[in-house]
């Protein structure tokens, strides 16, 4: 099975092959649980900062999945390797959610020809599949009543199932690379 640093290896390779820029790489791991997290961000090569348009990348890691990838089970975990054992007889299914969120910053409040724009003008554009981006909004309104849209976020997960072969974030990434590109070309859109 593969590792964690086999699948972010993995994705990192596909991200700069698609024309990203990654940054902001974080590898956390939870104490107790051991359960481990990849969080990144993304950005066209030829962006620069501040970036105002970006995806957040992230995966958890199970750290069942780690004992799996290490001792190649985890029967081992819970009884001698002699005892006879049903999880034999069992195919291992592991998998991650890659979760891409778009984050970007408006200059406007058009809530409606956003998200009209953002469905229509780039992920019915780009997407060839039913994974449509939702889309959420951060509002501020201050104390005389005024609000403003400081960010919105457009995020969709990926379960991505895998065993033993690599696995291919090559479409995923070109995806992400063109979509950020298209947002970019919005009229609303604060760039800099």
């Amino acid at each position: 099975m593969l590792t964690y640093e086999d699948v972010v290896k993995g994705f990192l390779k596909s991200a700069k092959n698609a024309g990203l820029n990654v940054y902001k790489i974080d590898h956390k791991i939870e104490l107790t649980s051991l359960d481990r997290e990849f969080i990144c961000y993304c950005v066209p090569k030829e962006n620069t900062p501040p970036h105002y348009i970006r995806a957040e990348v992230s995966f958890h890691w199970d750290s069942i999945m780690t004992a799996e990838s290490v001792y190649g089970g985890n029967c081992s975990l819970y009884h001698d390797d002699c005892t006879e054992c049903t999880h034999n007889d069992l195919e291992p299914n592991p998998f991650i959610e890659l979760e891409i969120e778009y984050k970007f910053e408006v200059d406007v409040n058009i809530v409606d020809l956003i998200n009209n724009e953002l469905h229509k003008d780039v992920f019915s554009k780009i997407m060839q599949h039913e994974n449509i981006p939702t889309i959420r909004w951060q509002l501020i309104t201050d104390r005389q009543g005024n609000k403003r849209i400081s960010e919105i976020w457009a995020n969709h997960h990926w379960l991505i199932e895998f065993n033993n072969g690599p696995i291919r974030f090559g479409g995923i990434c070109n995806e992400i690379c063109q979509v950020l590109k298209e947002i970019e070309k919005l009229n609303y859109i604060k760039k800099k």
